[in-house]
C-alpha cells in the first residue's frame, strides 16, 4: 500500500555548524541518517520525496543517487530553512494530497509516517502534528492545499511556525507512541544522548 498522494521535502542543506560534522552523515541504526530517512518514507508508502541540497551537495548525491528519489539544490542555503523549504515546496506535485517537511536530523520510522499520513485523509486539517506526552513533534504533515504557503515561507515571519498560527483553529494533534518524534541533533550532545539513552 502506498500513500501516493503524499509527498515529502527532506531538508538536508545547512552547514551543521553547531554539530561540527555533516548531520546528514551521522550514523543512526547502523546507515547514515540521510539514508535512514529516505528508507523510512519510503516503507511508508511516500513515492514522491524531495531532498534539498547545499553545503557538501556533492557528498551527499553520493547516497540518493541510489534511491528513487529528486535531489534539488539550494545555492542559497546560508539564508536559513525557509529557503530550502521554497526550493524543495516548488518540486511537489500541483495534486499532492499532502506534503510533509522534514529535517534530515529528526528521524522518524516508517510506521508513524504511515499514521500521519493516514490521519490526515480521516480528518479536516490544515496539518498535522504528532505529540508525544504532550509535546509537539515531527514531522509536520501539510494539507496539499498549502503548498503555495510552502513557497511563501520566511525567516522574517518564523518560516512555519507562521504557517501554523494561520491555520491555528485547523491543525490535527495526534497523540503517537513514539518518542522520535521529539528528537533534533542541534549539537554533539543532542545526539550522543540519543545514543546513550537507549533510543537507538
Amino acid at each position: 500500500m502506498t500513500n501516493s498522494g503524499v509527498s515529502a521535502i527532506m531538508l538536508a542543506a545547512g552547514l551543521s555548524s553547531r554539530m561540527g560534522t555533516l548531520k546528514a552523515l551521522l550514523p543512526w541504526q547502523g546507515i547514515p541518517l540521510i539514508q535512514f530517512q529516505i528508507e523510512q518514507m519510503q516503507k511508508a508508502g511516500i513515492n514522491e520525496i524531495i531532498i534539498v541540497l547545499g553545503y557538501q551537495a556533492e557528498q551527499l548525491r553520493e547516497i540518493t543517487a541510489n534511491y528513487d528519489v529528486i535531489t534539488v539544490t539550494n545555492k542559497n542555503y546560508e539564508q536559513g530553512k525557509s529557503s530550502s523549504i521554497r526550493k524543495g515546496a516548488a518540486y511537489i506535485k500541483e495534486d499532492t494530497e499532502g506534503v510533509f517537511v522534514s529535517a534530515v536530523d529528526q528521524p522518524v520510522s516508517s510506521h508513524t509516517l504511515r499514521k500521519l499520513s493516514n490521519h490526515l485523509k480521516k480528518v479536516h486539517a490544515k496539518a498535522v502534528i504528532p505529540v508525544y506526552q504532550n509535546k509537539h513533534g515531527h514531522p509536520i504533515l501539510f494539507h496539499g492545499s498549502l503548498k503555495t504557503n510552502l513557497l511563501a515561507v520566511n525567516e522574517k515571519t518564523k518560516g512555519l511556525r507562521n504557517v501554523i498560527r494561520e491555520h491555528s483553529n485547523q491543525i490535527a494533534y495526534l497523540p503517537v507512541n513514539d518518542s522520535d518524534v521529539l528528537l533534533n541533533f542541534n549539537n554533539p550532545d543532542d545526539y550522543m544522548n540519543s545514543l546513550q539513552g537507549g533510543l537507538k
